[in-house]
């Protein structure tokens, strides 16, 4: 009989339970394949700028592209409407998670437009984060999912 320990991927409810990371992910074709683990007790800042720890100008597409397809990608209003240094994600606790509206284009969580929300599900379900009403959309995960 072979002995298993949390976190081996034998169950992935206690995994998610016992996580000390979080994935974050771009979805939709600007933001897709670029992916974060955000560790307990760590901030990111995510936006458009290199400087952000998730940055829309690393994203594999934006970075394939010729000058010209660059050119029309940051002329886009999907890009634009990501602020340089959008949001601020900080997970504080196991089951929390604060996301702080860095940007005047605002930051929806599920929907719903924040300025600073603290999240106490992260580590039982997935939350969409939107950058900007036009912007792309973020999806935040449990350690053990899949990023």
């Amino acid at each position: 009989m072979m002995n298993l320990k949390p976190g081996d991927g034998s169950d992935p409810l206690q995994d998610a339970q016992t996580a000390t990371w979080l994935g974050l992910r771009g979805l939709g074709s600007l933001a897709a394949g670029q992916h974060l683990k955000i560790g307990l007790g760590e901030s990111i800042v995510v936006g458009r700028s290199r400087h952000c720890d998730w940055s829309l100008r690393r994203a594999p597409e934006f970075l394939m592209s010729d000058a010209d397809a660059r050119g029309a990608i940051e002329d886009d209003l999907t890009f634009n409407s990501v602020s340089r240094r959008h949001a601020k994600l900080t997970y504080v606790a196991p089951d929390m998670l604060e996301i702080e509206n860095l940007s005047a284009n605002g930051t929806l969580v599920d929907g719903v437009s924040i300025d600073k929300l603290v999240l106490t599900d992260v580590r039982t379900r997935s939350h969409r984060i939107q950058l900007g009403p036009m912007g792309v959309v973020l999806e935040l995960s449990p350690g053990s999912l899949p990023v």
